[in-house]
């Protein structure tokens, strides 16, 4: 009997630890289902901010990529560890061989002065701006540098160009009135001293008065020179064919080239202009003149004529000194010569006719002896913003074996 009562008792136990069993079960099977559903959302809350942080990840890649400046990023110890394109660009670089690479041993030098950085890359020179910063992590601790390298040669080159503009006016305001004031005696002495030639010329000092009236005559040219220089030009706009502007210029000088020992060979094309073919004819005289003057032993003289998608491009190469660095930048200023003789006016003057017809005059170095200078004229004299894009133009592509001679770099 007690067996039974204790084999009952022992059922009940069981049956109700059973049933405990069960109720703990089907909560912990709840609190399983709740934890996965909780689970599943802060696994799509994760996803979503992977999704949401790749994103912005592309953005700033696309927008690192895309700026202007050159970007390079550095660990602790100077290693590359990132470039943008424009960084390629300027260092002619691709990032998977830049990437590991000491900073020090890219090939380059900067030079810094009061006016300015100049970088020199593969020989090709560009005014820049460099700024350098450290980052820093949570602690403060140094993680790595950002290097910005900012470009601004094209700028630097606007500058320039308005600077020169300013100096052009201030100059030929002056120029003018030098000439009114200077011109009016010099009529009358002319006149004097033509009257005076003819009264002498049957005597021995008709030689004295000739050179007198030669001597007027110079002074009066260098005064026509300035008035040229001075006025604004007002073109006639014609279709003209340049390579008959070009044949007329040379053929006006030939006593000059067969006196100094100059050859000219040329390689022309029938391209048409609109412009002022008196006036274009003036500026082919004057860069002429100056290649010719620049060879006083002797040489060839090379024009060559190319035509590419917007200008009609005419490279004029000697084989004289060459031009100095320090002087590419003041060749075209009124009263600027490197020459004994001479006014100084006659690039300054081409310059000008130049910017008439809405083209513009480049100066560049041979990388032997010599200088070449490229005239640029637009197609069907096309009211182009070529300031903004004379910095980037390069030597014509005829001239091989020339580099340019500006300390900038314009149009690198």
């Amino acid at each position: 009997m007690d067996k039974a009562i204790r084999l009952n008792e022992a059922f009940h136990s069981f049956t109700q630890a059973s049933k405990s069993l069960e109720t703990y079960y089907g909560k912990l099977s709840e609190k399983v289902q709740y934890l996965t559903e909780e689970l599943e959302k802060k696994n799509s809350q994760l996803n979503d901010v992977i999704s949401k942080l790749r994103e912005s990840k592309d953005f700033l890649q696309a927008v690192l990529q895309n700026i202007g400046e050159a970007m390079i990023v550095l660990d602790q110890e100077e290693r590359i560890t990132m470039i943008n394109r424009a960084a390629e660009e300027l260092f002619c670089l691709r990032q998977d061989d830049a990437r590991g690479m000491l900073f020090k041993d890219l090939d380059y030098t900067l030079e810094e002065s009061s006016s300015g950085a100049v970088l020199n890359v593969n020989g090709r020179k560009y005014d820049v701006i460099r700024s350098r910063s450290t980052v820093f992590d949570s602690a403060g601790a140094v993680r790595g540098h950002v290097v910005l390298i900012k470009d601004i040669t094209k700028l630097k080159e606007l500058e320039r160009q308005d600077e020169r503009n300013s100096r052009l006016i201030a100059m030929g305001e002056m120029a003018a009135k030098i000439v009114h004031e200077i011109r009016s005696p010099l009529c009358s002495m002319e006149l004097f001293s033509t009257m005076l030639y003819k009264d002498l010329e049957a005597t021995a000092h008709a030689e004295m008065a000739k050179g007198i009236s030669s001597g007027i005559q110079s002074l009066n040219n260098i005064l026509t020179n300035m008035l040229l220089f001075a006025r604004n030009q007002k073109p006639s706009f014609r279709d003209v064919k340049l390579s008959s502007v070009i044949e007329e210029s040379m053929k006006m000088l030939s006593p000059l080239t067969e006196i100094r020992g100059v050859s000219i060979s040329n390689a022309l094309t029938d391209e048409t202009i609109n412009g002022d073919a008196e006036l274009s004819k003036q500026v082919f005289m004057n860069v002429f003149l100056n290649a010719i003057q620049s060879m006083p032993g002797g040489g060839k003289l090379d024009v060559i004529m190319e035509a590419g998608d917007e200008f009609i491009t005419v490279a004029v190469t000697d084989e004289g000194e060459g031009i100095c660095p320090e002087h590419i930048e003041k060749i075209f200023d009124p009263f600027f010569s490197t020459k004994d003789r001479g006014t100084g006016l006659g690039l300054t003057i081409a310059y000008k006719i130049m910017q008439c017809h809405n083209g513009f005059i480049k100066a560049f170095k041979n990388d032997g002896k010599g200088s070449t200078f490229c005239l640029y004229f637009p197609k069907n004299n096309n009211t182009l913003n070529v300031s903004s894009v004379r910095a980037g133009l390069k030597p014509a592509p005829a001239n091989r074996g020339i580099i340019e001679g500006s300390i900038s770099g314009a149009g690198i």
